[in-house]
């Protein structure tokens, strides 16, 4: 493999991959058992696993962006914002059930991505993370200072009111669910696109992109747009679960800080990373949180070491001691 964190390498002489058919039934199995789970899990669980899957999510666009595109954005938070004030102010204004408003959060979150994609594409590396920080903290300052937003108090989902709390409690796991699996179903048939070629190009060297006749800008802003709509609706989702969102919650850099540690601690630039980051990061939080600051440490201590040891973050380590496990079929191999 040519390099260490590519989706969509060629491979020779490393065998055949092993077969779909099993990774795809127990695909599916997990799919079924999570989906059924409000039959018999209690709120608890259910509002845990819909943390687990929005930030699953934000993860994945996340490291779509800087794994696949080298677009590594520190502001990511702000789509988290944009997306989940969008759902509010739709569905408690105009009176919208605010499942069926979600498309509309993630429609907003696409065309702010879209307007503020030329100022942000000026910049690039440091300057252009620096800068998707800035963007957020303007955008959160901005809704702090607005009194239709809440002017810093925050807004209530006011029309989740009608609905009962074990119905609103499935429903909003439900959409938690089909965000996350959305998530990974994007950033495979983008890596597996002509797109997801181009970006990987783009990542590898710019210049030899362009040389190649890949539109960079086209490419990067199509990533953009994606990964914004992902982490708008993951955002939505996120704070229809607490039913009340602020500025200084949902725009919040802890956002983008989880979605960069998760992706450091499974590996950047593949799909399985996000997934593997969030598993062990709620792993360690539910059983070591009670630590207090310790916890913190040791999480930073973590990351530092995955870095040191296994650049490639724990997907590399799997990866050594099974080479053709391959459970989203991103890898391209020659006959």
């Amino acid at each position: 493999m040519s390099h260490s964190h590519t989706g969509s390498s060629t491979l020779a002489g490393a065998g055949r991959p092993m077969s779909r058919l099993p990774i795809a039934l127990a695909a599916a199995i997990v799919l079924v058992a999570l989906a059924a789970l409000p039959a018999y899990a209690g709120f608890a669980t259910q509002r845990l696993l819909v943390e687990v899957f929005t930030v699953l999510a934000i993860a994945t666009a996340w490291n779509l962006l800087a794994g696949f595109g080298g677009l590594v954005a520190v502001g990511q938070h702000v789509f988290v914002g944009v997306g989940a004030y969008a759902l509010f102010v739709i569905s408690n204004g105009w009176g919208l059930n605010p499942w069926w408003t979600l498309p509309m959060a993630a429609a907003v979150s696409a065309l702010f991505a879209l307007l503020t994609a030329g100022p942000m594409f000026r910049l690039s590396g440091a300057h252009f993370a620096v800068g998707t920080w800035v963007l957020a903290e303007l955008v959160r300052i901005a809704v702090l200072n607005s009194e239709p937003l809440g002017a810093g108090g925050g807004l209530p989902l006011e029309s989740l009111r009608e609905f009962g709390r074990a119905q609103r409690n499935a429903g909003v796991y439900w959409a938690a669910l089909a965000v996350a699996a959305l998530a990974l179903l994007a950033a495979r048939l983008l890596i597996k696109s002509r797109l997801g070629l181009a970006l990987a190009s783009v990542r590898d060297s710019e210049a030899a992109a362009r040389a190649s006749g890949v539109s960079v800008k086209r490419a990067k802003l199509a990533l953009w747009i994606v990964a914004a709509t992902l982490t708008g609706l993951a955002g939505a989702v996120a704070y229809m679960n607490t039913l009340q969102v602020s500025p200084d919650a949902s725009f919040g850099l802890g956002w983008t800080a989880t979605a960069i540690f998760i992706s450091v601690l499974g590996g950047i630039g593949r799909i399985e990373g996000p997934v593997i980051g969030t598993f062990v990061f709620f792993a360690l939080r539910e059983t070591s949180s009670q630590f207090g600051a310790w916890y913190f440490v040791a999480l930073g201590l973590l990351a530092i070491a995955t870095m040191l040891v296994a650049p490639g973050g724990a997907w590399s380590l799997l990866q050594r001691r099974w080479p053709n496990f391959d459970p989203f079929a991103t890898r391209r191999w020659m006959p």
